[in-house]
């Protein structure tokens, strides 16, 4: 199964199950105090956790569990981008990308072999407009899609 995890020090991940979090979901938690507006990037990883299975079409996807909808960028003001790689997108980069994207990974493994040692590299970016409230926002997930096959 594909998970997340953050780097808790150089080449030391933990799973973001060890937090209760729900496989191929992560809810992405951010504190705002948006009188002057802010941007929070974070780098996270998906990882296989499964000797015995190999994953192709491997998609992330931000999702808001509540209206109004927080990824887009339009409807509440607030958004989220995605990008890959592990060096941290420039704001160009990020100015070249649009809110509520889906991203695409490369694949996990192959046939006759699981592979559980990469880590593929996902940035996120939340941006929260000036003069909007401060707020925790914990209403935004990200989702991971793939297709499993037995090694």
């Amino acid at each position: 199964m594909l998970s997340l995890y953050r780097e808790v020090s150089a080449g030391t991940y933990v799973s973001y199950k060890e937090y209760g979090v729900e496989d191929g979901l992560l809810p992405i938690v951010t504190t705002h105090d948006g009188v002057l507006g802010e941007v929070v990037e974070t780098k996270i990883y998906v990882r296989n956790d499964d000797v015995d299975e190999f994953y192709t079409d491997i998609t992330v996807v931000p999702i808001c569990l509540t209206s109004p909808d927080e990824v887009d960028g339009v409807t509440s003001g607030h958004g989220m981008k995605l990008r890959t790689g592990n060096t941290q997108p420039t704001e160009a980069e990020w100015e070249a990308t649009d809110y509520a994207n889906t991203i695409s990974l490369d694949d996990i493994g192959a046939s006759g072999a699981g592979d559980v040692n990469t880590y593929l590299p996902v940035w996120y970016r939340v941006e929260c407009p000036a003069g909007a409230s401060a707020d925790n926002r914990e209403n935004v997930v990200l989702r991971i899609y793939s297709t499993a096959h037995p090694v």
